[in-house]
C-alpha cells in the first residue's frame, strides 16, 4: 500500500521553470511514464501537495521560492521524498532564484559561473562542453554499464574518469561539501578545471537529493548526445531504487581542484589607474646629486675668437 501511494513524479512549473514535462523534457517524461505517474505542479509548494510524491523535479527555476516552500521541501526530503534540482550557467544570479538556500543545508551550492570548453571539438559553441574524463565515482560508470577493463574493486584502476563521455551544455559548477558526494566534474579540458557539476546527497534514513549545474543536459536537445541518457538512467536509478551504492573511496577523495578566482581583465581594462613608482632614496651628501660633467667651461676656442 505504501509503495502504491508514493508513485508520482512531479515536474515543478510554479517558478517559471526553463523546462517542464511538456516543454523540453518530453524524452525524460516518456522514460518516467513507464513506471510512474507524471504530474505538473503549477501551484505554491506545500507539504500537503507533496503527499504521495516519490520525486520532485525543478529544471531552471526563474523565480524566488518562499520560506514556507523551502521548508516544505526540507520536510519532504526528511520524510523520505526525493528531489532533483537543475540550474544553469550564471547560477542563482542569472536565474533570479534562491534554491541555494535549500541546497546549502545539505552541503551543495550552485556557483554563479559557466563551464566553457577550452578547445573546439565536435560542438560549435564553447559552452556546449564535451567532457570525456569527468566521472568522479566509479559506481556511476558501473551502473551505466561502462566499466573500463580491470577489476572494479581495484583502487588503482586507471581510467574510471574516462568511462563515460557527456555533453554539459550551458551549465555552472558546484561547491560540494561532506556529507554530499560529487559524482561528475568538468574534467581537464573544460574551464574551470576539475570542478564538480553533479552531486548526490543521501539524507540520513530519509530521502535523496541530486543537484546538476545544467538543466539543458537532460533536455530533449541534448539527452541523446554522447552518453547523457545513460547518466540520466543512473540518476533516476539512484533516486528511485536502492540498487546503487556510491564508492566510498572516491566519495571521500574525489579528483577535484580548488576553485580559483581570476580577475575580470575586460572590466579592469576600462578602469585604468596611474602606477605610482617609488623613487630612489636621496643621499646624505646632496652635492653628489650634481653631475658637473654635463656642463663645464673651456677656453680651447678663445684664441680663434680673439683673432
Amino acid at each position: 500500500m505504501e509503495k502504491e501511494q508514493h508513485n508520482t513524479v512531479v515536474f515543478n512549473s510554479s517558478k517559471r521553470e526553463l523546462f517542464t514535462a511538456n516543454s523540453g523534457y518530453k524524452s525524460m517524461q516518456k522514460r518516467l511514464r513507464a513506471q510512474w505517474k507524471i504530474q505538473t505542479m503549477k501551484d505554491e509548494l506545500t507539504l500537503e501537495r507533496l503527499r504521495g510524491v516519490k520525486l520532485w523535479i525543478t529544471a531552471g527555476p526563474r523565480e524566488m521560492f518562499t520560506a514556507s516552500e523551502l521548508e516544505a521541501l526540507k520536510h519532504f526530503l526528511d520524510g523520505g521524498g526525493n528531489v532533483l534540482v537543475m540550474l544553469g550557467e550564471g547560477g542563482e544570479m542569472k536565474y533570479e532564484t534562491n534554491i541555494n538556500y535549500l541546497l546549502e543545508e545539505y552541503g551543495i551550492q550552485v556557483n554563479n559561473d559557466a563551464v566553457v570548453r577550452n578547445v573546439y571539438y565536435k560542438y560549435f559553441h564553447p559552452k556546449e562542453a564535451l567532457v570525456s574524463n569527468g566521472v568522479l565515482n566509479r559506481e556511476i560508470s558501473r551502473a551505466a554499464g561502462e566499466v573500463i577493463t580491470g577489476s572494479i574493486e581495484d583502487e588503482n584502476v586507471g581510467n574510471n574518469a574516462q568511462a563515460l563521455t557527456f555533453v554539459y551544455p550551458y551549465g555552472a559548477t558546484l561547491d560540494v561539501r561532506e556529507p554530499s558526494v560529487a559524482v561528475l566534474s568538468t574534467g581537464s579540458v573544460c574551464f574551470p578545471l576539475n570542478r564538480p557539476v553533479m552531486a548526490f546527497h543521501q539524507v540520513k534514513e530519509a530521502g535523496q537529493l541530486v543537484v546538476s549545474g545544467s538543466c539543458h543536459m537532460f533536455s530533449d536537445q541534448y539527452i541523446d548526445k554522447e552518453e547523457n541518457s545513460k547518466i540520466l538512467d543512473v540518476v533516476l536509478q539512484w533516486l528511485m531504487t536502492d540498487n546503487i551504492e556510491l564508492n566510498q573511496i572516491d566519495a571521500k577523495d574525489p579528483e577535484i581542484t580548488d576553485y580559483t578566482m581570476l580577475p575580470d581583465t575586460g572590466c579592469l581594462s576600462e578602469q585604468l589607474r596611474v602606477c605610482l613608482q617609488e623613487g630612489d632614496e636621496n643621499p646624505r651628501d646632496f652635492t653628489s646629486l650634481f653631475d658637473m660633467s654635463l656642463c663645464h667651461f673651456t677656453t680651447d676656442t678663445l684664441p680663434q675668437v680673439i683673432r
